[in-house]
């Protein structure tokens, strides 16, 4: 098993604008991927979030409100599925590329996924990426009615499981409404600082 975790430091990939999302997203990946290669044919990618890519989503909303001319490359990367296709191109990954929609545990989702993933004996690992934004007006209000909170900051963690590799338990004393620095994501947060063999 490997872990990574990105921030909103991370570098611009080119064809994404405007957004933490997406470049999180990459960074983390590429940083397991490249630390540990593998059989891109035999690997598939699981993507979870809550609130999606509410930058580019928002920034839509609020370009065509405006009546101004929407940028197209923001309604291709409104999905996290373009992102996720820009890293199996350059991985070389031709495996099953789903995401998710989580609402308070993204940790537990990912890995119930990568258990009934890794029950097709023609995949033998599989890339789990959580990533949430900071709130905005509308995800805040939205977080609000779900009980749940966002990052403190832009966050994306990738864990690589391997065939192999013992499925890991989450903390147990992860709470059912997430709160603090890590939002949604502290489960994932502290699985990966355990898997790295640090603390959070």
């Amino acid at each position: 098993m490997i872990a990574a975790i990105s921030g909103p430091s991370a570098p611009p990939v080119a064809g994404f604008v405007e957004s933490a999302f997406n470049p999180m997203v990459y960074q983390a990946v590429e940083r397991c991927l490249t630390a540990r290669p593998g059989d891109g044919s035999r690997t598939a990618m699981v993507l979870a979030s809550t609130m999606g890519d509410a930058a580019t989503l928002d920034l839509g909303s609020r370009l065509l409100v405006a009546g101004q001319v929407h940028n197209p490359l923001l309604f291709m990367q409104s999905t996290a599925n373009a992102v996720l296709g820009r890293l199996s191109r350059e991985f070389a990954i031709t495996g099953p590329l789903l995401c998710l929609s989580t609402v308070a545990d993204p940790a537990g989702e990912l890995l119930a996924t990568a258990e009934l993933l890794l029950e097709d004996e023609e995949l033998d690992r599989i890339v789990l990426i959580g990533v949430e934004l900071t709130g905005t007006e509308r995800t805040t209000a939205a977080y609000r009615e779900l009980r749940t909170g966002p990052p403190a900051a832009d966050l994306a963690v990738a864990i690589v499981l391997d065939r192999d590799d013992p499925v890991p338990s989450l903390p147990s004393d992860i709470p059912p409404a997430p709160s603090g620095e890590n939002g949604t994501l502290r489960g994932l947060v502290e699985l990966a600082a355990r898997i790295q063999g640090t603390t959070s």
